[in-house]
């Protein structure tokens, strides 16, 4: 399953991978930014800092399940649009 999982995005389009890329990129930075604001609720017991850094870790985590599952639905589409 998990070799099945792999050689999908081994085989998925350049222009999608790209997006695919970019998104999770996008994403990983928004985790950081999370991480370093729950980082200094540990050191200055500011509630918004955690509710803050909370939310934009759930919403970076959603978008990049989301641009997972978008870009294989994409490839998917267009593959069996080409056919």
């Amino acid at each position: 399953m998990k070799k099945l999982f792999l050689n999908e995005f081994k085989a998925m389009d350049s222009s999608i991978q790209n997006v695919l890329q970019s998104g999770l990129k996008f994403c990983f930075v928004l985790c950081l930014i999370a991480t370093f604001s729950l980082t200094i609720y540990l050191t200055v017991h500011n509630p918004y800092s955690f509710y803050f850094g909370i939310n934009i870790l759930s919403s970076a985590l959603f978008f990049s399940v989301f641009f997972v599952i978008c870009s294989v639905f994409v490839d998917t589409i267009r593959g069996h649009k080409e056919k």
